[in-house]
């Protein structure tokens, strides 16, 4: 979680221009989420976090739709994907079918990324990329130096060994 928070917080490629600091951000009540460490990591980088009450997904729509999109869209067409059938195809995938190493899987998740910010063009968007909504936005973000945030993925595992 804490390497994902810091993917989110900085304006690095392969993730910028995307990224920054809000004022607040609402999560579920995944025990992921709420663990001690993300919410110490969000009160070090002055964040209010807002706790949904549980079983509400219309109030991350946003979230919601994009995890529907990447299921959809993107993880049906790999191999070994196994929740539901590609359409057209039978609902079993070969046993010798090939998965993808971790690089192959990465390599094409920010592919597909890249091409849903710059060139899909999502109806609730009017016309406009992911890309283009965000940098019309005009709600504040505050920036954190890459060299403040180097070891924001470790945590403090207790005892000195």
């Amino acid at each position: 979680m804490l390497a994902a928070l810091r993917s989110a917080v900085l304006r690095e490629d392969p993730f910028g221009p995307f990224g920054g600091l809000p004022e607040k951000v609402r999560v579920d009540r995944g025990k992921d989420f709420l663990s001690r460490t993300v919410t110490a990591a969000f009160d070090l980088l002055d964040v209010t976090v807002e706790d949904l009450p549980a079983y509400t997904p219309h109030l991350k729509g946003t979230v919601e739709g994009l995890n529907r999109a990447v299921e959809s869209m993107f993880l049906v067409s790999l191999p070994g994907y196994a929740r539901q059938p590609r359409p057209g195809k039978r609902s079993f995938r070969p046993k010798d079918e090939a998965l993808l190493g971790f690089e192959d899987f990465t390599a094409r998740l920010l592919a597909w990324t890249l091409w849903w910010n710059t060139e899909h063009r999502p109806a609730p968007l009017r016309g406009k990329t992911p890309l283009q909504a965000w940098q019309d936005d005009p709600t504040p973000l505050r920036d954190v130096p890459a060299a403040d945030l180097w070891t924001f993925t470790l945590e403090d595992a207790g005892p000195a060994r």
